[in-house]
């Protein structure tokens, strides 16, 4: 895997948490954003918000601000990485621009280094 340093909000100050992502899922990433780039800005910012468990917690709506993309359009994102196995237990508030929880699979990124995962 590759070391990509990313500022997260969990983050202690001014320590920046490093994410380890697949380069396999990096082309993968990159093949996506030709099919379908909502898709890929919505994994970016789920990937920027995600805790060392590889949990994420952000609105609907600071996805759609930070991707520049509507609600119905994250929506749809949300739903093709979940189908695609990117994301799971994806729970979504119905409330529009409301809570998002879900889980990056540890198969294509993660906050701990690839030799110290058991």
């Amino acid at each position: 895997m590759n070391e990509q340093n990313v500022s997260t909000p969990y983050a202690a100050d001014g320590e920046d948490e490093a994410l380890y992502a697949n380069q396999l899922f990096l082309g993968k990433l990159s093949g996506m954003n030709r099919t379908h780039p909502h898709a890929t800005s919505v994994m970016l910012i789920l990937m920027s918000n995600m805790a060392g468990n590889g949990s994420v917690r952000v609105t609907q709506a600071t996805i759609a601000k930070g991707c520049n993309s509507t609600l119905q359009q994250v929506e749809k994102a949300i739903a093709d990485l979940a189908d695609a196995g990117w994301i799971y237990s994806v729970d979504a508030s119905t409330e529009p621009g409301g809570p998002l929880v879900c889980f990056v699979n540890p198969d294509l990124v993660r906050a701990e280094k690839p030799e110290e995962r058991m």
